[in-house]
C-alpha cells in the first residue's frame, strides 16, 4: 500500500516531541493526540492488508478550505473516507443521530461522528468535482470504532460503521470487490487530492458490468447513500490560480503528473507546519495564554505537594 502522510507536527521517525504535542493540542484540541494514536494503529493494520492497488492519504487538508480529512483510501474498488475513533462506552447510531447511552438514558453527543464522517466524504467528493472529476461510484464514508470496549446500538445509520471485531473481515471484503478503476486511475485520483490543478490528461473510466449487464457501482447493496440532510450545506474550496483555471470535461480522471510527489513510507511525515509568527516561538497570543495557564496550574500543584510534605514532617 502506498502511504501519503500529511500529518502535522510529526518528526521524520513518526514520533511527536513534547513541544510539538503541546502545539498540536493547542491548535487542534485535547483529543488530537489520542486520535493520532488511533489512526496510527489503523494505518499499520491497513499496510498489512492492502497491496499497491491502494493508496492511503492521511490528514490532508483540502486546498485552502481548512477541512482536514483523517484517512482517504483510494483503491481500484473505489474511494473510502474514514473517521477513526477510540471511544469506549455504550453509544447509539440511529439515522443521522449519534449519542451516548448511560443508565438507560440516551443523550446526543457533542460531536456527531456519524454526520462528521458523511460530511468528510462529501467534502472530498466536491473537492474532486471542482477539478472536473466524476467518479464511477460514490465515495463511501466509513466510521471505524477500534476500541473493543465500545458497544454500539445501530438503527439504520446514515454511515457504514465498522467495529474492531469486524475490521479484518472488512479488509478482506475490500480486497475482493471487483475493480472499477485501473491502478493508473488510483494514482491519478491520489495526485488530484494532493496536487490539484496540475495539467491533466483525460482518462475515460471503463465501468465493468455484472453478468446481466448492469453496472457494478452499488457493490455493497446496503442502501447507505449520502443524503443532503446528513451532509454539509454548501462547501466551496479555494485553489491557487482558480481564476485562471481552464474548463475541464466531466467524467474524466487526471493522469498522474510527470513530476509527482512520491509517497512517504510509514512513519515518515511532512515536517511540522509553521504557525503564525506572532508571539513567542511562533505561537499566537491565545496559544501563549493557554500554555501559560497550563504551566501555572502545574506550578500550583507542585507547590501544594511541597506544602503538604512539609506539614507532614
Amino acid at each position: 500500500m502506498r502511504l501519503i502522510d500529511k500529518t502535522p507536527f510529526l518528526e521524520e521517525d513518526g514520533t511527536i516531541n513534547p513541544f510539538n504535542r503541546i502545539q498540536g493540542t493547542l491548535k487542534y484540541g485535547f483529543s488530537w493526540y489520542g486520535n493520532l494514536q488511533a489512526q496510527s494503529n489503523t494505518v499499520a493494520f491497513f499496510e498489512k492488508q492492502f497491496d499497491n492497488k491502494f493508496t492511503l492519504i492521511r490528514n490532508h487538508t483540502l486546498g485552502a478550505s481548512q477541512i482536514t480529512i483523517p484517512l482517504i483510501l483510494v483503491g481500484t474498488s473505489g474511494i473510502y473516507v474514514f473517521v477513526v475513533s477510540n471511544l469506549e462506552g455504550t453509544y447509539r447510531a440511529k439515522g443521522s443521530s449519534w449519542g451516548k447511552v448511560e443508565s438507560g438514558k440516551y443523550k446526543e453527543a457533542g460531536i456527531n461522528l456519524s454526520k462528521r464522517t458523511v460530511q468528510f466524504a462529501k467534502a472530498v467528493d466536491i473537492y474532486l468535482q471542482k477539478q472536473g472529476i466524476e467518479l464511477p461510484k460514490p465515495i463511501t464514508p466509513i466510521l471505524l470504532l477500534i476500541n473493543p470496549r465500545m458497544h454500539l446500538e445501530t438503527v439504520r445509520p446514515d454511515v457504514r460503521i465498522v467495529r474492531s471485531d469486524a475490521l479484518e473481515r472488512f479488509a478482506v471484503e475490500l480486497r475482493q470487490i471487483p475493480p472499477i478503476m485501473a491502478r493508473e486511475d488510483v494514482h491519478s485520483i491520489s495526485e488530484a487530492v494532493i496536487n490539484p490543478l496540475r495539467k491533466i490528461k483525460p482518462i475515460q473510466f471503463q465501468a465493468k458490468g455484472t453478468a446481466d449487464g448492469t453496472p457494478m457501482y452499488d457493490l455493497y447493496g446496503d442502501g447507505q447513500a449520502i443524503t443532503e440532510s446528513s451532509a454539509f450545506g454548501d462547501i466551496d474550496f479555494s485553489f491557487d490560480g482558480d481564476e485562471e483555471r481552464p474548463a475541464v470535461q466531466k467524467k474524466v480522471v487526471p493522469a498522474a503528473p510527470a513530476a509527482s510527489v512520491p509517497a512517504r513510507p510509514r512513519h515518515v511525515a511532512k515536517k511540522s507546519r509553521k504557525l503564525s509568527k506572532s508571539g513567542l516561538f511562533g505561537m499566537t497570543n491565545k496559544q501563549l495564554i493557554i500554555l501559560a495557564t497550563m504551566v501555572g496550574l502545574v506550578a500550583l500543584m507542585l507547590f501544594i505537594v511541597i506544602i503538604a510534605a512539609l506539614i507532614s514532617l
